[in-house]
């Protein structure tokens, strides 16, 4: 049962509500009412990001956790049987990684904030934020003298720099792969190894012109066959022609670029796409190599004592067609090691042999799926953690199964105790850390962390993620490409040539042209190769899928089991629950514009097409352009179109279904959004080294932006023409994600005038938007203030504290610093005030000595008096009582003392409290 005491106690400390009101909001969620308050949590945003390092152990016995949600890193005790809190320390958005230096400083890694902070081991205030760029994922330390390596993913890099410096200069690698991610060290730290974590599998796409050439390899026969001669499965009777399409290939390992029939269109592919799985950088001479070939989605690496690599991750079967032979078998879930004699691979599901679209219940069990947390054990052993089946794998030094362990929902990191004899667990998506005995694989305790994630997002996250529910073999779900919520980056062919064509019924772009104007057509069930879409900012801009054809949400649910090979599919509540989920997902915030979210008259333009080898474009040109300017042939009879005229504001589409367009895809398409395409770059069929097999458009066809806009353009000739597109690529680089440019910005202030004034900055930018909010932080007699800056005044977290915030800068000083941070709007006083949200700020709760992370534990509150609903007596009673033997073994509100469970500890505080409340 979802508790409404949070939300209606947030009302009445602000309305001065009488208790009697907070009763009858407790009885409206008995009888069945909605709690709204709890599903829109106006105060959350969900990034989602992904966690990468989220577990490190200090050398003098406690366990670091960042809290991802909650934008704070967790500091633990791990020397009795169970960890026990500490610390918790305000980081920046989104923290996805912590390290621990020799010198014993702590280092996270904040996500949406580009930043890193530092924190003194000692006093646990962060003492120095660096900014690394955009969306760091990892961190580590390595080299002769000692540097910094920070991976930056959507630049495909790796940024070094002196980790002392306080300002430091940084040298930037370019990683030869796209979306470097995770970090590792070898023994002797001389070398770092990179995760590529979109390394692809050298697939890339043959285009539907060259298909339906005589000189391909079946004569122009379009689509080509998949089984021989024929269709498997085959086609339908009566079925119409099908729409002329694009053909997966895959290189092999002669390198030659083979389709699914066997067949080679090796001489009409000019370009090549690297396979680099991992990257190793001489920490000292900064070289680079690469292994690879094994893995499309690289997602965790360790290393072991040897100095051999061993990493995890997806491995996509795309250049396979048709959903039918796909289904439940897409996907494999790979564990290779790399070392001096390369690559050698395995399936951690070796009982599968994808013979079936679905097994039974107790084999689909012993499947592992999504794995993220890789550690390497002292006797050649390695631990796995898996997000999609919420398991901890534990394999031998023949790499064979020793033992699977269920641990919480969503584990991603694994960090050891001093003995090596238990294993700690991050579980990301219920806010839980796992102790785990590594001699019986046993889950000894698992200890909840304060979580602020909507009830709503956490219910239907499995949907997407869990492999054992959703999926006919367990290793597979919804985000086996959609990765994080977001996509693999690669091309699948999920036509059906058994299917029926769907009528089309949808919103024309053009149902009013002129007479003999062509018209959307009807969906055809094989559509041809189409590149994985983003779940970001999806609902609400339905209809879905490239081509339209998909109405809303629940049009997927045949995905469970067509696609996915479940049993069924899941039930319509199930589905409200995922679309609830889907619909929280936001985009980060855009790297191409200016810290105010304005745009830039220089974006650097990547290479290919016409425009040669790069440049740079005015976004504020390109934006003129783009809304102004006819550039493209309007229907038959009527003036050419603007690019808005189908890429309006604010996501850059009209979610209109779009004609076949002339001489191009004789398919219906929707007009895509724009908020992601500066994440798409990579793709080049210029270039032997391209990063990417798919770039632009529905089937990745158009390998840069330039080769995209050069198709039916009106541009004006010779170099105006150039600088026109490259103005407009820079535009569409840039264009809004619906996420102030701003959101999770951060400063550490502490004497430096560079800093002051980027404070000043800050508070500028926030007085003009409801998109942000300013939050501060600063130590005082060893506690975390927190403060919430408006206008000229910063609100402290203490009843009636405020004070100018001129004053509040004067605090600041090297051994006391104040770091600020821009949160998304709406969420300000949740971050600084009042954590749990229960109506009281943290730093009343701690002179109360209440806990500032459990709404059911406030000032004047009867912690054992846990009715269903909020304190209507005042007495512990019976009813009490029963609550509690009714969650007998359970965390929650039973959970008096906050050891994790409720259990004879809690029972004893409720039978000490009997009849009275103290």
């Amino acid at each position: 049962m979802t508790d409404p005491r949070p939300a209606v106690r947030n009302l009445a400390a602000t309305f001065r509500l009488p208790l009697l009101a907070v009763a009858l909001s407790g009885a409206c969620e008995i009888f069945g009412l909605t709690d709204v308050a709890s599903a829109q949590a106006p105060d959350f945003v969900n990034f989602e990001s992904p966690q990468t390092h989220g577990l490190a152990r200090t050398d003098d016995g406690r366990l670091l956790a960042v809290n991802t949600a909650d934008g704070r890193l967790e500091v633990l005790d791990i020397a009795g049987a169970r960890p026990m809190p500490l610390a918790s320390v305000r980081v920046g958005v989104d923290p996805v990684s912590v390290r621990v230096r020799a010198n014993g400083e702590i280092w996270v890694v904040n996500q949406i904030s580009d930043s890193i902070s530092v924190l003194d081991p000692d006093t646990l205030q962060v003492v120095r934020t660096i900014l690394v760029g955009d969306e760091p994922g990892d961190v580590v330390f390595a080299g002769s003298p000692e540097r910094a390596f920070v991976t930056l993913g959507p630049s495909h890099s790796v940024v070094v720099f002196d980790p002392d410096a306080n300002a430091p200069a940084t040298q930037i690698i370019e990683i030869a792969g796209a979306m470097p991610r995770a970090l590792a060290v070898s023994p002797d730290g001389a070398t770092v190894h990179v995760a590529i974590f979109e390394s692809g599998n050298a697939t890339t796409l043959i285009p539907r012109t060259v298909v339906s050439s005589p000189a391909s390899p079946y004569g122009g026969q379009n689509p080509p066959p998949n089984a021989g001669n024929q269709f498997d499965p085959p086609r339908a009777p009566g079925l119409p022609a099908s729409p002329t399409v694009g053909q997966i290939v895959r290189r092999d390992a002669q390198g030659r670029w083979m389709d699914d029939n066997g067949r080679d269109w090796s001489s009409f592919v000019s370009w090549d796409v690297v396979d680099h799985d991992v990257a190793s950088i001489d920490a000292n001479s900064l070289a680079v190599s690469y292994a690879g070939g094994v893995m499309s989605t690289v997602t965790g690496l360790d290393v072991d004592a040897t100095g051999a690599v061993f990493a995890v991750g997806l491995e996509a079967t795309n250049e396979v067609r048709f959903e039918e032979n796909l289904n439940g078998t897409f996907i494999r879930v790979i564990g290779a090691t790399f070392d001096t004699g390369g690559p050698t691979a395995f399936d951690l599901n070796p009982h599968l042999d994808y013979t079936q679209h679905t097994i039974s219940a107790a084999e689909r069990a012993q499947s592992v799926g999504d794995p993220r947390g890789v550690v390497c054990l002292p006797d050649g052993g390695v631990l796995v953690a898996n997000l999609g089946s919420n398991s901890l794998l534990r394999l031998n030094a023949a790499n064979d199964r020793v033992w699977t362990t269920t641990v919480g929902e969503g584990p991603t990191s694994i960090a050891l105790d001093a003995t090596g004899t238990r294993a700690f667990v991050l579980n990301r998506f219920d806010g839980s850390i796992s102790t785990v005995d590594l001699t019986t694989g046993i889950e000894t305790d698992r200890r909840r962390l304060f979580d602020p994630t909507p009830s709503a997002i956490k219910d239907g996250r499995p949907f997407l993620y869990d492999t054992h529910l959703t999926s006919g073999l367990g290793q597979a779900s919804c985000a086996s490409c959609h990765i994080d919520g977001r996509t693999d980056r690669l091309a699948w062919d999920l036509g059906n040539p058994a299917g029926a064509v769907i009528p089309f019924d949808g919103d024309c772009q053009v149902p009013n042209g002129p007479p003999g104007a062509p018209t959307c057509i009807n969906w055809h069930p094989m559509k041809g190769p189409l590149v994985s879409q983003t779940l970001l900012g999806t609902i609400g801009n339905e209809p879905f899928h490239w081509r339209g054809e998909k109405r809303d949400l629940a049009d997927f649910n045949v995905a469970f089991t067509d696609l996915q090979g479940r049993p069924t599919e899941i039930t319509a509540t199930e589905m409200i629950a995922l679309e609830n989920y889907v619909s929280s997902l936001v985009f980060p915030p855009n790297p191409n514009r200016n810290l105010d979210d304005t745009l830039r008259n220089a974006v650097s333009i990547v290479g290919g097409g016409p425009v040669g080898p790069g440049g740079t474009g005015n976004a504020l040109n390109g934006r003129n352009l783009f809304l102004n300017a006819g550039l493209f042939p309007g229907p038959p009879g009527a003036p050419p179109l603007r690019c808005v005229n189908c890429h309006a504001d604010p996501i850059g589409s009209n979610n209109l279904v779009d004609i076949p367009a002339p001489g191009g895809t004789p398919q219906n398409r929707k007009n895509a959004h724009l908020r992601e395409l500066y994440r798409k770059v990579g793709a080049n069929k210029a270039s032997q080294t391209a990063l990417r097999g798919f770039g632009f458009d529905h089937n990745g066809e158009e390998s840069t932006m330039q080769d995209l806009l050069s198709i039916g353009f009106v541009f004006a000739p010779g170099a105006t023409g150039l600088q026109q597109r490259r103005d407009i690529e820079a535009y569409m680089y840039s264009f809004e994600t619906g996420t102030h440019a701003g959101t999770g910005a951060q400063v550490t202030v502490g004497g430096d005038p560079v800093d002051a004034a980027r404070f000043e900055q800050f508070r500028s930018i926030a007085n003009g938007t409801a998109a942000l909010d300013l939050v501060a932080t600063i130590l005082t007699d060893g506690r975390e203030e927190g403060w919430l800056v408006q206008g000229t005044t910063a609100t402290g977290d203490r009843d009636g504290v405020a004070m100018p915030v001129a004053d509040l800068l004067a605090m600041a000083a090297p051994d006391r610093p104040i770091t600020a941070t821009l949160v998304p709007g709406g969420s300000g006083a949740r971050v600084a005030l009042d954590r749990d949200r229960d109506g009281f700020r943290d730093g009343d709760e701690f002179d109360a000595g209440t806990d500032p992370t459990d709404p059911d534990d406030y000032p004047g509150a009867c912690p054992e008096d846990i009715a269903p609903f909020s304190n209507p007596d005042g007495i512990v009673n019976g009813t009490d009582l029963g609550v509690l033997m009714a969650l007998w073994g359970e965390p929650g509100v039973t959970d008096l003392n906050g050891d994790g469970t409720t259990n004879s500890a809690d029972l004893g505080l409720m039978l000490a409290a009997w009849g009275v409340c103290e």
